[in-house]
């Protein structure tokens, strides 16, 4: 029973144009701001390949002797007197230098490094070291 008849029927539709303009207009932004994340097997990455084994280089062990003007003797910073005549000292530290180049299996030389103004029987007393060091390959400098 309607109490007015003089109202009439409103009718209530839904408008769905605007709505689908929404819904693309938000799935544009989400698919724009999302990250885009990478699947496991659209990582790229190399395996190792089989090479063969390369032949390693040998250095060789390098004892550089520096004798001064004054008599004094010096192999990496150990510094032996003038007064020092025998140098066994000496001898020991460069066969045990000599002996750390045969376990490396590497070539061991001794470098003299006299200055121009030291004695001559020095520069021998050096020599005769090496020799009891049992050294193979010496060689000389230039003078300071």
């Amino acid at each position: 029973m309607k109490l007015n008849k003089n109202i009439e029927e409103v009718r209530l539709d839904l408008q769905v144009s605007p709505l689908i303009d929404v819904v693309f207009l938000l799935l544009i932004y989400f698919i724009v701001t999302a990250e885009l994340i990478k699947k496991e097997g659209d990582i790229s990455f190399m395996l190792p390949a089989r090479s063969e084994p390369q032949v390693m280089i040998t250095l060789p062990v390098e004892v550089v002797i520096l004798i001064s003007a004054d008599g004094t003797v010096s192999v990496d910073g150990i510094t032996f007197s003038a007064e020092d005549q025998e140098l066994s000292a000496l001898a020991t530290q460069i066969k045990g230098l000599r002996e750390v180049a045969k376990s490396q299996q590497s070539v061991f030389f001794v470098n003299l490094l006299p200055h121009k103004e030291t004695l001559h029987h020095r520069i021998i007393n050096v020599m005769d070291a090496c020799a009891a060091a049992g050294v193979k390959n010496l060689s000389f400098s230039k003078s300071m």
